[in-house]
């Protein structure tokens, strides 16, 4: 599968890991709204110690880690660039980037590889969209909180993690992350081409740490295959593992565009109660740890 290397990281360190897993317009507002109505109830999700964000969960990751007021986004109005998504720019590209999500296609990897040809091909992400998510998430600079972004090098395939360690600007990681080929254009980094992570995985846990707790938020495991996630838990080893999704009536109000945003939003506050109840209060109520946490 591809575990990610994790040579350099302290395991002592890490009492708690957040995974936010990808899931389009509707699945980042449901996240959105989950992880701010839990605050509410004492959980702040913010003092992990360890977040990992993929596509949506990229944005929805690095707000949190940045202690983005996350009420702000209760309605798409407010959202910068205006309250619809951008509609698929190519047909061909996002069917291509649809069949790799779905699990339709054998070889994953030849598969994106064949995508990144192709998305290279079309036009590269703009500042003025790089702008947009910096909007969002507070800037460039990397949270205290130690965050991990998943994207895809759109050459080789292959997945990479961006951290404060990369030398790349948070908001760009975040942009790469959710640049799915059809819908975003590729955002390029040190003049490689990046696309969005969930085309390697909607989730990626296997880049968390596997020292105490992992959440994993993931508000289409209903929707898509999840037999990876299983695989990267697997790896991971962790002590103990929540894996949370959005029930049927949030699924319900989902949709693929902003227009869907806020009913999506409340539906993740919804089960905001429903998740405090599976957490340890014990474990998730405490505030962050003073650690130190070597980054890959």
């Amino acid at each position: 599968m591809g575990s990610y290397s994790a040579e350099n990281l302290s395991n002592t360190a890490i009492q708690r890991s957040v995974v936010l897993a990808g899931g389009a317009a509707s699945g980042t507002a449901w996240m959105i709204g989950l992880v701010a109505e839990l605050k509410r109830l004492g959980i702040d999700f913010g003092n992990a110690e360890l977040i990992v964000g993929t596509s949506g969960g990229a944005l929805a990751g690095a707000m949190l880690a940045t202690g983005r007021d996350l009420d702000v986004l209760a309605v798409a109005s407010r959202f910068p660039g205006g309250a619809e998504a951008p509609m698929p720019t190519n047909l061909t590209l996002m069917s291509e980037s649809l069949a790799i999500l779905s699990g339709r296609v054998r070889d994953r990897t030849a598969a994106r590889r064949r995508l990144g040809r192709h998305a290279k091909a079309e036009r590269q992400a703009s500042p003025a969209q790089i702008d947009q998510i910096a909007a969002l998430v507070g800037g460039d600079a990397w949270p205290d909180t130690t965050l991990r972004i998943v994207a895809v090098d759109a050459e080789t395939g292959q997945r990479r993690v961006l951290d404060a360690a990369s030398g790349v600007p948070m908001a760009q990681a975040v942009a790469a992350s959710r640049a799915l080929p059809g819908r975003y254009p590729p955002v390029v980094i040190d003049g490689r081409h990046y696309l969005d992570g969930g085309l390697w995985s909607f989730t990626s846990a296997d880049v968390a740490d596997a020292a105490g707790e992992v959440l994993v938020i993931d508000p289409l495991a209903n929707g898509f295959p999840r037999e990876q996630l299983q695989a990267e838990l697997d790896d991971l080893g962790a002590e103990s593992v929540v894996h949370f999704s959005a029930d049927q009536a949030a699924i319900d109000a989902f949709g693929t565009s902003l227009s869907v945003w806020d009913s999506a939003f409340a539906a993740g506050a919804r089960q905001a109660t429903v998740l405090a109840g599976r957490l340890d209060p014990r474990v998730w109520t405490r505030p962050k740890q003073a650690a130190q946490i070597a980054t890959s």
